[in-house]
């Protein structure tokens, strides 16, 4: 259902940033390498109720920040990115510095109808779905990274948002890494929400799964013209190895970890529905999202999924290589990610798996720490959906980010 973005950060003064709701619980560090640290948590009684009472806090700083926004439902807008493309724009209203909220492959802006009214009280809030989503055109091509980074950047010039802080979830690190490489200085500072994966920023000690097919599939392609050409057969090779390290990753995370399954009773209603994936998600996935994912009966029960066919996405999709982030970005990591009620009971099979996510979080870890605008914030035991099973914390950590940045010359 929810596709699996991967990611780790760094941190511009060469530390790891604990955020508030870490700092009230008990602490180990975990050395990785002399000079990076995760940060770990223990839960108790105590540091849950340490932990109500630190949100408590936040939540009443907040509200002396600003005034609470009304519940007014936000205002959807289609905006033409190409001729033929019209992606929906959601507004949520607000003032000051705007900030432009970017879904995970699969989901719509409207995953972050919980989320966007609460930064609104302090913020312009707005939300894209991209092209291939939602209600937003489906075209048959335009699926590569710069291209959905562009379609970012149109969005912006369309609406004439100046300065904004891009806040994507997931696979939108892809599109907010291409608005870095071809549009500098279009938007102020980036927020990766579980979404600085290789897709993001592409370690080539580590790999990707999708880029490196792409990669083999060009070397295979050479040797077919030329199997003697000594250069090539290397870099096969080379390449080879890596692919094959991750498919074993892919098979451990597969084997790790079962599809979401809710049953006929799960799906008889939305509130049922939303009951059974706090198991996957940690939070609630927001109604007005699963209306668009999701067919609803006339009784109100939850149907099958809908699908928006795009017949040249998959060889469009994840072929950039970005090899840096040249601007400001605030990385969040869930690590170690909470286990899900689909994690699988067998030992072995749980021990692969949490063995393949700290090998490829670390090595993004590593990769992240070299790019020398970013800061990195490790997050344990939340999950992918790190906004909603955490949902207080990435508040705190977007508004202490965000009002560190230079002040907007226009805000609106």
């Amino acid at each position: 259902m929810e596709d699996t973005g991967r990611l780790v950060g760094t941190d511009v003064v060469r530390r790891v940033s604990i955020s508030p709701k870490a700092k009230a619980y008990p602490q180990t560090m975990t050395a990785v390498d002399p000079h990076k640290v995760i940060l770990t948590k223990r839960r108790s009684a105590k540091t849950e109720w340490l932990s109500m009472l630190l949100v408590s806090s936040l939540t009443a700083c907040m509200a002396q920040r600003a005034p609470v926004v009304s519940n007014t439902p936000p205002r959807q807008q289609f905006v033409a990115v190409s001729p033929d493309v019209k992606l929906e724009v959601m507004d949520w209203g607000g003032s000051g510095r705007n900030l432009v909220l970017l879904a995970g492959g699969g989901n719509t802006a409207h995953v972050f109808a919980i989320l966007a009214p609460k930064l609104a009280k302090h913020f312009h809030v707005y939300g894209i779905t991209r092209r291939g989503a939602g209600v937003s055109s489906s075209p048959s091509s335009g699926y590569t990274a710069r291209r959905s980074g562009d379609d970012v950047v149109a969005v912006l010039d369309a609406l004439s948002l100046t300065d904004p802080v891009l806040i994507g979830h997931s696979i939108a690190g892809q599109e907010m890494s291409a608005v870095s490489k071809y549009h500098p200085g279009r938007a102020a500072a980036l927020v990766y929400l579980d979404a600085g994966g290789p897709f993001a920023l592409y370690n080539p000690e580590h790999g990707d799964i999708d880029t490196d097919r792409v990669e083999l599939q060009e070397d295979l392609s050479r040797l077919a013209h030329n199997e003697f050409d000594d250069a090539t057969i290397v870099k096969t090779l080379a390449d080879e190895t890596r692919y094959r390290r991750n498919l074993q990753d892919l098979r451990d995370e597969v084997e790790g970890a079962e599809s979401p399954s809710p049953t006929q009773s799960d799906r008889s209603s939305i509130a049922t529905f939303q009951k059974y994936f706090v198991g996957y998600y940690g939070g609630i996935l927001p109604e007005d999202e699963i209306r668009q994912l999701y067919e609803i009966t006339a009784d109100g029960a939850v149907g099958a999924r809908m699908v928006h066919p795009s017949a040249k996405r998959v060889h469009e999709f994840d072929k950039e290589q970005f090899s840096s982030v040249d601007t400001r970005a605030l990385v969040i990591v869930p690590y170690p990610n909470a286990l899900s009620i689909g994690v699988t009971h067998d030992p072995a099979k749980l021990a692969a798996y949490k063995a393949q996510e700290a090998s490829r979080k670390q090595g993004q870890l590593e990769i992240w720490h070299k790019q020398r605008k970013a800061e990195i914030v490790v997050i344990p035991n939340a999950t992918h959906y790190i906004f909603l099973s955490d949902e207080a914390e990435i508040l705190s950590l977007i508004s202490r980010f965000v009002d560190g940045l230079p002040k907007s010359e226009t805000p609106r």
